[in-house]
């Protein structure tokens, strides 16, 4: 995204990303090092799934037993009622990539594949109105707070249709920010893009820091990989990447 990125129309903030699962299947060694890191509290909800709350945005989870293929990151739409989103996602040309299920003290959930084949979720636990928008993390807005999962990008095999399925069934607002970008903001939560660069990366997310290239250092000593240095990008922000030991691919946002 340019250095100028222009304003994104906000989404009617019905339908957030509530929820964001991470592959973690290493999970003991993904536990510590996102707590050491990054500030993340955890609570253990059974022998492959840890439950994350960040410094800020959406409520989070570490998963083992992640097979192989599967992406890294699962971000879950808020909605009132799965069974319903789910047969409209479906009447738009998505697929069910798992049938409605009941999690204890989070509620039913359910994943799906969009027409680009990328996987969301769809998560019954959001009050409409009650999640807070977070800022775009560039230039001169407010900042979140170091630790934040503060924004996602999806693969999208065409912007111009991803917008489409997702302003139509969810209400997000969205806009073409540069070649292969769509920028996306569902008017509560977190903001994203859609990107039509790099299919085999088909979801990642961002987690915000106050110094990118110390904290890549600092990935590096507790066990996780750097993919490169730190990238400035003037008038935006500086940007950062690595994996994390269990091998999923992230993001890092900072000043």
């Amino acid at each position: 995204m340019s250095s100028a990125m222009p304003v994104v129309p906000a989404g009617n903030g019905q339908h957030p990303i509530s929820l964001v699962v991470i592959s973690a299947n290493n999970l003991a060694a993904s536990t510590t090092f996102y707590s050491t890191l990054f500030g993340w509290q955890m609570m253990p909800m059974s022998a492959e799934l840890t439950a994350v709350t960040a410094p800020a945005g959406p409520t989070a989870a570490l998963r083992a037993n992640i097979p192989e293929g599967f992406p890294g990151m699962v971000p879950f739409i808020g909605v009132a009622d799965v069974d319903a989103a789910l047969a409209l996602v479906v009447a738009a040309d998505a697929t069910v990539e798992r049938a409605p299920w009941t999690v204890p003290m989070v509620g039913k959930l359910a994943r799906f594949r969009d027409p680009s084949g990328t996987i969301y979720g769809l998560a019954q636990n959001v009050v409409p109105g009650a999640v807070p928008p977070m800022p775009w993390p560039f230039g001169s807005n407010p900042k979140p707070p170091a630790g934040s999962i503060c924004s996602v990008e999806m693969y999208a095999a065409n912007g111009a249709d991803a917008a489409r399925f997702f302003s139509g069934l969810f209400g997000w607002g969205t806009l073409a920010t540069m070649p292969n970008f769509m920028a996306f903001d569902a008017g509560a939560g977190i903001v994203g893009v859609f990107q039509s660069h790099t299919p085999a990366l088909p979801a990642l997310a961002y987690i915000y820091v106050d110094d990118v290239a110390a904290k890549l250092t600092a990935i590096d000593a507790a066990g996780g990989t750097r993919l490169g240095d730190a990238m400035p990008m003037p008038g935006m922000g500086c940007f950062g990447y690595f994996k994390d030991p269990s091998g999923t691919s992230m993001g890092l946002i900072g000043p």
